[in-house]
């Protein structure tokens, strides 16, 4: 878990009015589960700049390793917040930029936070005189001069001039070419699909048994370049799949007295003193509170079943015995 908050400063010196719309929208407040910006201004460059914070976060991926297998309340409570704001970017509601797979996080209350990058934005630009007025156009002509030029150029340049000309783009390319064919699809870049995606990464977690995937997986598929309306369905599914339930960071005790915790060596000081068998039988019943009491080696009764079952047997029980 990362221990301190960060900031990233961002301009909109690719394209500026789709990041003055992402600025506009996210500087108005869009809930608690997208990056806030805390300042705007101008780069040295004269480009609208915000600084945006990242908070300290675990990301999505390094959180289902520590959870190991989830349950089904915890995917709802993990999952919900990623589909609602994709539902909202479906739907136009928000503006929402480029979602990588690192950028979607979960915080130390087990909250999720999604750190974007902002559409038409590169890192602010450094300290220097500003840029003449269509300085950054004038580098590469623009498609109607492209047109104009293009055949006569061609007509005076002949083969052998465009053979040498290949010969040496190819070589000035070298693995910068090779680098640009393995671009990501462009569908990748939507930041609703990648949210939808996480989303799915997480039931991926959860127990393959479970009822509630055998309708969830199709329909998170689908979800993934569904419009609204599907991504919105997909989200009643998750919803009625189970409670949610609070992410717990702390790792469940061991099972015999002389194992090692999962994923640890050997056992700290505290975990043997007097808080440590406090906190390990606490982290053991409220396993039991949450998952079930265990019968068998896969198999567990959920802790209102075993309750019932002890009513009505001391019932039964009583009853036998007043009979005789």
């Amino acid at each position: 878990m990362e221990t301190t908050a960060a900031s990233r400063r961002w301009c909109g010196a690719r394209d500026p009015v789709a990041f003055s719309r992402w600025v506009a929208d996210r500087a108005a407040g869009v809930g608690p589960h997208l990056a806030p910006v805390i300042r705007v201004g101008r780069c040295p460059q004269g480009h609208l700049a915000a600084e945006v914070l990242h908070p300290a976060t675990r990301s999505l991926e390094d959180t289902l390793d520590v959870l190991g297998v989830p349950t089904e309340g915890v995917a709802v409570t993990l999952t919900v917040p990623l589909l609602e704001l994709a539902a909202r970017a479906r739907s136009g509601a928000v503006e929402l930029g480029v979602v990588a797979l690192g950028a979607v996080g979960v915080d130390e209350t087990g909250a999720i936070l999604v750190a974007d990058r902002p559409p038409g934005a590169v890192d602010v630009c450094a300290d220097g005189p500003p840029a003449a007025p269509g300085a950054e156009s004038a580098a590469e002509p623009g498609p109607s001069a492209r047109a104009q030029a293009g055949p006569s150029a061609r007509a005076q340049a002949g083969p052998s001039a465009r053979a040498q000309a290949g010969s040496s783009t190819r070589e000035q390319a070298g693995p910068s070419a090779h680098a640009g064919a393995g671009l990501p699809h462009p569908r990748d870049l939507d930041g609703a699909r990648q949210l939808v995606t996480a989303a799915r990464m997480v039931w991926d977690r959860v127990d393959s048994r479970s009822e509630a995937r055998r309708t969830l997986d199709p329909a998170l598929d689908a979800a993934r370049d569904g419009d609204a309306d599907t991504v919105a369905g997909a989200l009643d599914l998750v919803v009625g799949a189970a409670p949610p339930r609070p992410v717990r960071w702390s790792t469940p005790g061991p099972t015999f007295p002389d194992e090692e915790p999962a994923g640890t060596g050997a056992p700290a000081h505290d975990q043997i003193g007097p808080d440590g068998v406090v906190g390990m039988l606490i982290r053991a019943v409220l396993d039991v509170l949450e998952r079930g009491v265990p019968a068998g080696h896969r198999r567990r009764v959920p802790v209102r079943h075993v309750v019932v079952g002890a009513v009505v047997t001391g019932g039964l029980v009583t009853a036998a015995t007043h009979l005789r």
